[in-house]
């Protein structure tokens, strides 16, 4: 059973390439499962088991392809939240007893005289 494509999605470059990498993937899988099904490896075990066993194989991929996609897309989300926080301005104001800060002098101008030394 094989599935088109839309018309749009392969006009651009990395559409006709995801085409054919989900197409040659695709192909590459049912190679593999009828190399594994018909195995003279696995000839003991029924062929029932063969095929209950290479479905799980394919569910817990699945799910593992699936695990790390969602790890990957709560992460982008969380990049993306913490890229959208407002930037806090820095809370470099001076204390009234930080004489030394080079901003003392604008911030508590009472302390010093006309000529910019303390009183």
């Amino acid at each position: 059973m094989s599935t088109l494509a839309p018309a749009s999605s392969g006009r651009t470059g990395i559409g006709k390439l995801c085409i054919r990498a989900a197409v040659g993937t695709g192909r590459m899988a049912k190679r593999i499962e009828s190399m594994v099904l018909h195995s003279s490896a696995l000839a003991a075990v029924p062929f029932k088991y063969r095929q209950l066993g290479l479905q799980i194989f394919k569910l817990l991929l699945v799910l593992a392809v699936a695990s790390v996609a969602l790890f990957l897309a709560i992460g982008m989300l969380v990049l993306w939240t913490i890229a959208a926080l407002p930037i806090s301005a820095s809370d470099d104001e001076p204390d009234i007893f930080e004489v030394s800060h080079p901003r003392h002098r604008f911030k508590y101008p009472e302390m010093y005289d006309d000529h910019g030394s303390l009183r």
